[in-house]
Parts: C-alpha cells; structure tokens; sequence
C-alpha cells in the first residue's frame, strides 16, 4: 500500500491545483469586477475574458508554483530550489520520444479532415500565446512534480502507477474548473498529460521527454491545428473538420508506446532470429 510520502505527494499536489484554481477564479472575477464598473456590456466581458484566459491561467499556475516554492523554503533547511533541479535532470531526451512525438502528429494529421484557415493568418501574437501558453500549461506541471519528489521523496522511490493516477485525476478535476471546455477537447487534454506522465519516467524527473513531446506534438497540435483548450480553432491557421475520434487516437497512442517500451526487446529478437 502507498505509505507517508504517497501522502504527502497528494496532499501539496491538491494544494497546489487548489491554490491555481483559487487564483484563475479571483483573477477572472477582478478583470470581470473593473469591467463592469466602466459599464462595459457583458459580451466585452466575455469577449475579454475569452482573448485573455491564457495568461489568466498561466499567472495563476506560476503563482501557485512560487507559493509552494516559497513554503518549501521556510520550512526546510537543506533546499535544492527549480533552478538547482533544471540543471540536476535537463538532458538529451530518449530516443524513443521524438519518434513517438513524430508518429504521433504525423497519423493525426493522416486521419483528420483539416482546413485552411487564410484570415487566421494574420493572428501571429495569438499563434505565439498558445504555443507558449499550453507548453507552460503542462510544463510547470512537471516542474512541481519533480520538485515534489526531490523534497518529499529523498530516499524512497514513490510509487508511480498510483502517483500517476491520482495526479491525472486532480490534474483533470482543476482542468474543469479553471478552463470551460467549450470544444470538447477534455479528452484530448487528459490525454496529452496521461502521455506526459508515463513519458516523464519512473520518477516523474525526465523533462526532457516531456520538452519533446510538447514542443513536437501538444504545442503545434493547439497553436496551429485548432486542438488549443482554451482558443480552439478562433485563432488557428487551420482547422480540424473532423477529429479523430478516441478510440482510434488511442490505438495511435497504444502503438506509439508499444515501440517506446519494447523496441529495444523487438529488435533483440529479431537480431536472434536472423542469426
């Protein structure tokens, strides 16, 4: 069974998402509150939530990260802070993950009915803010995971299956809260962070894994192919007319760690048959 450090692992990550959350509600609610004190009409207030929301989420999520870093300062004496660990597990990524990355992008792309979007050309800044917005969405993710198991977990290993499950689970809960899901992309989304979580290893640390599959996959997929959470295809150069479903995704998501986990077995045995 999970022991103490199981424990302690959930408890900041939950604080951690409710914190974000706290902060996306009461950064929504301020820019909401001035508004309307200029009697601006309630479509401008929609319509300037909407444009800003990813750096509404994105202040939130490094606030949150910082209060967590600051609570970790005070209470420890011997701290290895974000930047110590950057330098500690950044690296060349696996082989395997830019490959999968690839596969990935490259079948969705094959089975999808995409469009040209021609005036959404012109939405460069937009472009940028989603690139950047959803790579720190999930990365900041894993910075705090990694920094979790490095204070929490100096000597035991945690135990990754349920660390995993229940991130994924919390991870989808402040999701929901915190960004409507007026697109229907929560799967598509819970998804990317499951691939995320299994790409990241045994103990959450290769960021590197992570960097590739986001710059890769994730962050073209929402800046550029409309499959962003929070913008769609409002500001995409290109549109997905018909998604693939998530059965078949799944499939793709099935084979691609099929060959992540078992290449090197695969071509083993087929070195001995060929002998």
């Amino acid at each position: 069974m999970p022991g103490n450090n199981f424990s302690k692992n959930i408890k900041y990550y939950a604080f951690y998402q409710l914190i974000y959350v706290s902060f996306t509600i009461i950064l929504s609610s301020m820019g909401a509150f001035f508004h309307f004190l200029l009697e601006h009409e309630i479509s401008i207030v929609e319509a300037w939530l909407h444009n800003n929301h990813w750096e509404i989420l994105l202040v939130s999520k490094i606030g949150s990260l910082f209060l967590i870093n600051r609570w970790f300062h005070i209470r420890l004496y011997h701290f290895q802070g974000v930047r110590e660990l950057v330098k500690k597990y950044f690296t060349w990524p696996d082989a395997e993950a830019p490959v999968i990355s690839v596969f990935m992008i490259i079948s969705y792309i094959a089975l999808a009915k995409i469009s040209f979007n021609p005036q959404n050309m012109g939405y460069w800044y937009y472009h940028l803010v989603s690139f950047s917005g959803i790579f720190l969405f999930f990365g900041l993710e894993f910075v705090l995971i990694a920094h979790l198991d490095e204070v929490l977990n100096p000597k035991d290993e945690p135990r990754s299956l349920w660390l995993s499950v229940m991130y994924l689970v919390m991870f989808a809960i402040a999701y929901r809260m915190s960004v409507p899901d007026y697109y229907e992309l929560m799967p598509f989304v819970i998804l990317c962070f499951g691939t995320l979580l299994l790409l990241s290893g045994k103990n959450f640390k290769n960021w590197s894994n992570v960097v590739c599959f986001l710059l890769i996959f994730i962050a073209p997929m929402a800046s550029l192919m409309g499959m962003d959470p929070v913008w769609g295809f409002d500001f995409s150069p290109f549109k997905i007319e018909r998604r693939v479903s998530m059965s078949l995704l799944a499939v793709i998501w099935l084979v691609s760690f099929c060959y992540y986990k078992y290449r090197n077995q695969f071509f083993h045995s087929v070195r001995k048959l060929l002998r």
